[in-house]
């Protein structure tokens, strides 16, 4: 599924930046062999073509953003939604289920 004019606009204009949760949910997928990607490969290519940061808002506020979000049951989802929460930003996903239940998600 291609993605919307709205998150190539978000892509184009906005300071990207990625939690760090998702390059640990990357570790892991690549451990199991669901994923082909090194999170530190990945990672510096995001860097270099477009720019993406890795989010430095402190673990513990993170944490604590995601006891709201009682919508599933995923660490990595609660997290990643909290972060982007938190952060005041917007969360570029092709989850469902993070974009039926967080109003700033896009695809």
């Amino acid at each position: 599924m291609p993605l919307s004019s709205l998150a190539l606009r978000e892509i184009e204009h906005a300071d990207l930046r990625i939690s760090p949760m998702v390059l640990l949910e990357m570790k892991l997928l690549k451990e199991i062999g669901r994923l082909d990607a090194d999170p530190a490969e990945f990672q510096t290519i995001l860097r270099r073509d477009f720019d993406v940061t890795v989010c430095t808002l402190p673990f513990q506020a993170v944490i604590e953003a995601s006891y709201d979000e009682t919508w599933t049951r995923d660490p990595f989802d609660r997290l990643i939604v909290a972060q982007a929460k938190l952060g005041g930003g917007k969360l570029i996903t092709r989850d469902r289920r993070i974009r039926e239940h967080f109003a700033s998600a896009l695809w």
